[in-house]
């Protein structure tokens, strides 16, 4: 039985380990060789960005990353794969609490007054990086500074994280997670090394989801069509057994799909993913759609279709604000989900 040891976070998923205690890291070998050889090398970069797509391991790299500088301080003696995270270790315990004296892990607080948590990562949380920079390591070994994601930083708060960036002290390693690195700031970017992470092969994604007990379908068809809807993603592909995730692409792609806009199963597709306590449906609706757009521009630039391409990237943008807008204002939600149907039936049938 799975028993949490990490604080909760705004994007917790029952029974599963936030990346702080998750001991398990498939994927990614590149990535993880390249930061062994060059932290060996002495050669580690100040500054990280981790882009990819939510859900693909970005977090659970950084904080093994964090845990591999911390069991090997010399690196001239660290070995050249990534160590394995040891779920007994002090180490590994003490980060996963929050309580690692050389790891400081920033994302969106929560608010006692309002019992959840912000949409933003705030100025007050990165105010904390320099009190924790100020402070001598007791070992003398590396502090970490986990931004998780970056890309949920207002500009208050990315303006602060800035001048931490470009006078960092010795010994000391940021790592920004960023799902849409677009929209960190061109000077943060320019400070970082960036790496781009692919989404998990769908023999890997599937064997992760397995040792992380899961529950997935039954159904060899619909196993399948999990995992190619979940396009790489373990968190999505989890949402999309626990929530109803699967159920609402499906209708999202019927509604798209169809000579004329549907609007029945718009508004019942809008009472499923927008009523009351239905906060991770209506993140999945919006990723579903998202997706969508991005697979189009995808599909559209590998034809030769640039124009077409281009405008499907800028709809990407407006409707990735457009998200962004009803989260921070709490605007109506329902009519949130039938304005995206409805620029993504128009899409789809000017493509």
């Amino acid at each position: 039985m799975f028993e949490r040891t990490a604080p909760e976070q705004h994007d917790t998923l029952p029974d599963i380990p936030e990346p702080a205690e998750n001991a398990l890291l498939l994927g990614h070998e590149a990535a993880r060789a390249m930061l062994a050889r060059a932290y060996r090398a002495g050669k580690l970069p100040h500054a990280l960005l981790l882009a990819g797509r939510q859900g693909i391991g970005k977090a659970t790299l950084a904080f093994h990353l964090a845990h591999h500088l911390f069991s090997h301080p010399d690196h001239s003696r660290a070995p050249e794969e990534l160590s394995p995270a040891e779920p007994l270790s002090q180490n590994f315990r003490l980060a996963a609490q929050g309580a690692h004296p050389g790891l400081l892990h920033l994302t969106r607080p929560y608010v006692e007054r309002d019992k959840k948590f912000k949409t933003v990562i705030t100025v007050d949380e990165i105010r904390r990086v320099s009190r924790f920079l100020s402070l001598t390591p007791a070992d003398g070994g590396y502090r970490v500074v986990i931004v998780d994601p970056a890309d949920d930083m207002n500009t208050s708060a990315a303006n602060a994280l800035l001048k931490s960036l470009e006078e960092p002290p010795p010994r000391t390693l940021f790592v920004l997670i960023a799902h849409s690195p677009g929209r960190l700031l061109p000077t943060i970017r320019s400070r970082c090394q960036t790496i781009k992470l692919e989404p998990l092969e769908p023999e890997i994604l599937q064997d992760l989801l397995v040792r992380l007990g899961a529950e997935l379908p039954q159904g060899a068809n619909e196993r399948r069509l999990l995992i190619e809807q979940a396009g790489g993603s373990v968190r999505d592909a989890i949402l999309m057994t626990q929530f109803g995730g699967l159920e609402i692409a499906q209708v999202v792609e019927r509604i798209s799909a169809a000579p004329r806009f549907d609007v029945a199963q718009a508004h019942k597709l809008a009472d499923a993913a927008a009523g009351r306590d239905r906060q991770v449906q209506f993140e999945l609706f919006n990723r579903t759609v998202l997706d969508r757009i991005a697979e189009a521009a995808s599909n559209a630039a590998a034809s030769g279709a640039a124009a077409n391409a281009a405008r499907l990237a800028s709809l990407w943008e407006e409707v990735a604000e457009t998200i962004r807008q009803t989260e921070i204002f709490n605007l109506d939600r329902r009519q949130h989900v039938l304005g995206l149907l409805t620029r993504l039936h128009q899409a789809a049938q000017s493509a």
